[in-house]
């Protein structure tokens, strides 16, 4: 049983694929965890990963050494932050790349509406679009990787320290508000 799509459906399918994104509930709802799936969140890896993840996870489990299966834990999350934020770099580095070095064109021939090539520019692995959105949602996924990797840290320190029988306190917690565009330490 085959599934050929009509030229009807494709037509529409092309017209679908101009509009401005996802518009209702159900539909934001469905794609939501596209970046975990497709992006730089994904759990997934490519072969180039596959052999950076295990670098990186060669390289934390030696420097923390994790005894317990918690720790273990910990340390596979934390290598797991570092190639999500290497995927943030590339990232970064693709849109600022394709900002720097735009394809160039001039007319040929003005009646025709031809253009000859004047210089390729960077060439990006992803498509302009893409480049784009990841331009403007890169920093969001930055920082939660960022804040994600030195909570696992920091947690892992913490029981490390406490199985070494060290006297660990619990984690302080700051609470900070906003006022007038700047964020200051609330004084009771």
């Amino acid at each position: 049983m085959t599934n050929s799509t009509s030229s009807k459906q494709l037509a529409a399918n092309r017209e679908n694929s101009k509009l401005g994104g996802v518009k209702t509930k159900r539909g934001k709802a469905a794609v939501r965890f596209n970046a975990r799936q497709h992006g730089i969140l994904s759990t997934l890896l490519t072969q180039y990963e596959e052999k950076e993840l295990e670098g990186y996870l060669q390289q934390v489990f030696d420097f923390y050494e994790p005894q317990t299966y918690m720790e273990y834990v910990l340390v596979e999350r934390i290598a797991v932050s570092y190639l999500r934020l290497h995927r943030v770099s590339k990232a970064e580095a693709e849109f600022i790349r394709l900002k720097l070095e735009p394809r160039i064109t001039r007319p040929m021939i003005v009646l025709m509406e031809l253009d000859e090539v004047v210089s390729e520019g960077y060439k990006p692995t992803m498509q302009p679009e893409d480049v784009e959105h990841l331009g403007r949602t890169y920093m969001r996924y930055e920082i939660a990787i960022e804040n994600r990797l030195y909570k696992a840290m920091h947690e892992l320190e913490r029981l490390q320290r406490m199985r070494n029988g060290e006297d660990v306190h619990a984690p302080m917690v700051l609470d900070v508000q906003n006022e007038n565009g700047f964020v200051s330490q609330n004084n009771p």
